[in-house]
């Protein structure tokens, strides 16, 4: 069953769970229970059944981190920080549970803190995409764009079809002073979508030249009417002191 969580196979998760011979009973039962909940993002019964069995196994260091990550994704940042930090310290091989830490300390911008979790994250488990991503959106919030890049480079040779990979990764080379290159991957609305995101990235970064030429390439592009680009173009035409 756990296999099938972590696996994403959430329904077939599911179903085993509902089974009469599960094979599994009482707290162990439940904890699965909780993992599949926060699996599926029901995240405030997952964080409350978690916290139950806490109760009755308070040195269990999984449901500690189960109940850390719920709280991080309710935005219960100090209270998923405690969590998660003594779940680590008690089972150092916790992936998910580093994973999640590196986040809250990315929002509270511990940044060497949340680099050395990221990184212990990335040691347990370096084939999850969405791992890297996260690092690598924490460099790009520390203006470190060059290690950015790398990061979701990596995450996109993991899952080249990942979008959000994807646009990162041409906002942080934008911001590194590169033109990205857009290729045809995805067909021409995701090409617009890209463009449309670099232009957005190159009005942050100060250089509306550019951020125009990527609204205009975007809404040319697009085969219906882009309005969020065509309001993106104009405010990067104000920012020219274009009317």
């Amino acid at each position: 069953i756990e296999r099938a969580i972590t696996g994403g196979r959430l329904i077939q998760a599911e179903t085993m769970l509902g089974e009469r011979n599960v094979g599994v009973h009482g707290d162990e039962l439940d904890r699965l229970k909780a993992t599949l909940a926060l699996a599926q993002y029901q995240d405030r019964e997952a964080g409350a059944q978690f916290r139950a069995l806490m109760e009755r196994h308070p040195d269990d260091c999984r449901l500690r981190s189960g109940a850390g990550i719920s709280a991080l994704r309710q935005g219960e940042i100090a209270e998923a920080h405690a969590l998660l930090d003594r779940a680590v310290r008690e089972c150092p091989n916790l992936s998910e549970a580093w994973a999640a830490l590196a986040v809250a300390l990315d929002g509270s911008q511990h940044w060497g803190e949340s680099a050395d979790a990221y990184r212990r994250a990335i040691i347990l488990d370096p084939e999850n995409s969405a791992l890297l991503n996260n690092a690598g959106v924490s460099m790009l919030n520390q203006g470190r764009s060059r290690e950015a890049i790398d990061f979701f480079r990596q995450a996109l040779a993991l899952d080249p079809g990942d979008r959000r990979a994807a646009n990162n990764l041409d906002i942080a080379r934008i911001r590194s002073g590169e033109r990205p290159s857009f290729g045809r991957d995805g067909g021409i609305t995701a090409r617009a979508e890209r463009l449309n995101n670099a232009g957005y990235a190159a009005l942050q970064a100060g250089d509306e030249d550019s951020a125009s030429r990527y609204f205009r390439e975007a809404i040319s592009l697009y085969p219906f009417r882009f309005e969020a680009a065509e309001t993106n173009l104009k405010g990067a035409d104000v920012a020219k002191g274009i009317q």
